[in-house]
């Protein structure tokens, strides 16, 4: 059941129940004023009456007419317009003699049965009042009132009908109205569907337009900014990819160009070296081409272990990483010696999960080289700690900074955010023009990799 179908239904049932209520207090309404109506109509013909009744026993010429059997004393049939009552006179022998009504039978002005039954407390209430006639002490008959409900019951149930009419069609219509305005309501879900599509097929670039309702309107603002994120994010993972594959393939340039002319040169030199000492003739010949080999073989020792370091700080893994960033920040100190430095590394770094301690230094390390080769700062501080369960890194500068808003960030502050990130850390970065570099980052010691 969608959800249209479902707000109709709850308008439907509540107008059923009002109208179900409304008609019950109707009902009850009715009852009371019949009751009322019968009962004031039958006090004043009782008053009526009475007085009829003791005029004619004060003074009861009437009696000598001559027809004896179709004498009657109070005109009844003339009393035909009073509706809620049936008078009717019975002579001494029970007989009926006078009413101001003939037998009545059902007709189409009168209600239908289940109505009458609802009315039918009203009708057993009412009581018929008996009045004899005695004249020189002689019973004539008896004069008998009962109260008549049923044409009053008839003018109810026109008004009810015609109510209940009224109410269905108001029940129609305000249906009506409610669909089309819920239809018109809901409307905008169509094409915040279609656009939800269009991001799950990938076209990152849908958006919505802003609806006239508030709700909906700040689900689209939420929804394009939600799009906005996610399609600058995919561009800058689009972008990151491909900076790591130009770095990789410049990495492996540099190895590559590394191996070849620097290793290559030093094996090949080592190689003439050894076939000199093959062919020397004497001793002072073969200790020169020795110490050659001996002088190649440590440049190469000292190439390798550099680059062993720059792919992975064995250091790490064998001191751990309080002592590889004063070894790291020692190192850039004496090729940076204009730039003075403050360090505060906690002791309290060991036993430190290994992915957090490589992002670590890999941090450090990136911001020391952003510093050397962009910030012309002359101060900067460094500033490591272990507080509960976070590792807290801060890197500030006093250089000149960058414009947030203006300024791409390059693949190297792109790589920390990535690397922080991927790690359920926070990375925080602040810089204005002329105001140096801050670089927040919180790690979370009790990283566990997925599996």
């Amino acid at each position: 059941m969608n959800l249209k179908i479902r707000i109709n239904l709850i308008i439907t049932l509540i107008l059923a129940l009002v109208m179900v209520l409304g008609a019950g207090m109707i009902i009850d309404n009715a009852r009371e004023d019949i009751r009322a109506e019968v009962d004031s109509t039958t006090v004043l013909a009782l008053h009526l009456l009475d007085a009829e009744v003791l005029h004619y026993t004060s003074d009861y010429t009437w009696a000598n007419a001559n027809e004896k059997n179709k004498v009657t004393i109070f005109r009844l049939q003339s009393l035909d317009n009073v509706r809620h009552l049936r008078i009717e006179f019975f002579d001494a022998l029970g007989r009926l003699r006078d009413s101001n009504r003939p037998p009545i039978g059902r007709g189409d002005n009168f209600p239908p049965s289940w109505f009458e039954k609802l009315m039918g407390k009203v009708s057993s209430s009412l009581k018929a009042t008996h009045r004899p006639i005695v004249v020189n002490n002689r019973v004539l008959g008896e004069l008998v009132i009962t109260p008549d409900p049923s044409y009053e019951i008839a003018e109810i149930w026109h008004d009810t009908l015609g109510l209940l009419s009224l109410g269905l069609l108001f029940f129609i219509v305000v249906n009506g109205v409610v669909y089309w305005a819920v239809y018109r309501a809901l409307r905008p879900l169509h094409k915040i569907l279609g656009a939800l599509t269009q991001i799950e097929h990938g076209q990152l670039d849908a958006r919505l337009p802003l609806f006239s309702l508030p709700e909906l309107s700040s689900i689209s603002s939420k929804f394009n900014a939600m799009a906005q994120t996610l399609e600058s994010s995919m561009m800058s993972n689009h972008r990151l990819t491909q900076q790591l594959i130009r770095l990789q393939e410049d990495e492996r340039k540099n190895i590559a160009h590394d191996l070849h002319d620097e290793i290559g040169q030093h094996l090949t030199a080592i190689n003439i070296d050894a076939a000199a000492i093959l062919k020397a003739n004497n001793i002072i010949a073969a200790h020169a081409s020795a110490m050659a080999i001996s002088a190649a073989a440590r440049q190469m020792m000292n190439m390798v272990r550099d680059m062993l370091q720059r792919l992975r700080p064995a250091m790490l893994e064998e001191l751990g990483l309080q002592t590889s960033l004063h070894e790291l920040i020692d190192t850039w100190r004496q090729r940076n010696r204009g730039i003075n430095i403050s360090i505060s590394i906690s002791s309290a770094l060991d036993n430190i999960n290994e992915t957090i301690a490589i992002t670590a230094y890999r941090i450090i390390q990136e911001c020391l080289t952003n510093i050397s080769k962009h910030a012309n700062a002359r101060f900067v501080t460094i500033k490591v700690e272990r507080q509960d369960e976070t590792l807290r890194l801060t890197v500030k500068d006093n250089g000149q900074g960058f414009d947030q808003h203006l300024t791409s960030q390059g693949f190297g502050l792109a790589g920390m955010r990535e690397r922080v990130d991927g790690l359920g850390g926070l990375f925080h970065l602040h810089s204005e023009l002329e105001a140096g570099v801050l670089v927040e980052v919180s790690l979370p010691i009790n990283f566990k990799a997925l599996s």
